[in-house]
């Protein structure tokens, strides 16, 4: 059985995206890819302590899968995939407890798991998602920052139709600063001269909960 880096597990509230508000276990898991990259999310990027390969300690998927006190598991990180085979083994020991696995990704990674939610936050500079993944993706997450556009994320919606569409804001220095607030503005025109989009507020950090 191969062995998961976990920095942590906790159970919470789901702060965004289609599922907020929805109790879920949450797995944040060693590893990130976006700094060798050069991913533009790592300027703002709440989780660095999750880059680290090494970091965490080591657990057996089943020991994770038992520790899931909500019916729904989200693997977040980082970026999950970098470990793939333990990932894959969790799936399969969430299911076969009947626990349905969100992934939270940024798409740069191919997987065949048969994930029950998938999460893809494409990120700057090139907003690039690994072929792998159309048709796959339930929930396209798009952060506004100040790169962010009418036509950028019509182009990332149009490639994939069948996805949910959420924009969060990046609030760099949190709401109240004018920066967060006008990345927040720019989202709700976006998504009020798109009613098929949703708006995603980071409503953990509103509560002050993981």
């Amino acid at each position: 059985m191969t062995a998961l880096r976990v920095l942590e597990i906790f159970d919470s509230i789901q702060g965004e995206g289609f599922w907020s508000g929805v109790p879920m276990t949450f797995v944040r898991l060693a590893g990130c890819n976006a700094p060798d990259l050069g991913l533009g999310c790592t300027a703002w990027c709440d989780t660095p302590a999750s880059w680290d390969l090494s970091a965490g300690e080591e657990m057996a998927a089943g020991d994770v899968a038992l520790q899931a006190g909500f019916p729904r598991l989200c693997l977040t990180g980082g970026e999950p995939l970098l470990q793939a085979y333990g990932v894959a083994e969790l799936v399969s020991e969430a299911h076969r407890r009947r626990i349905r696995v969100h992934l939270e990704t940024n798409g740069t990674i191919d997987s065949a798991c048969d994930f029950d939610w998938v999460a893809v936050s494409p990120k700057p500079p090139s907003y690039l998602v690994a072929a792998s993944w159309e048709g796959r993706i339930d929930e396209l997450k798009i952060v506004v920052g100040e790169d962010m556009d009418a036509a950028r994320a019509e182009q990332l919606a149009a490639a994939h139709p069948g996805a949910i569409v959420c924009l969060q804001p990046e609030y760099g220095g949190g709401p109240a600063d004018p920066r967060g607030r006008a990345n927040a503005e720019k989202a709700r025109a976006l998504v009020m001269g798109h009613p098929d989009w949703r708006l995603s507020l980071q409503i953990h950090k509103f509560l002050g909960v993981r």
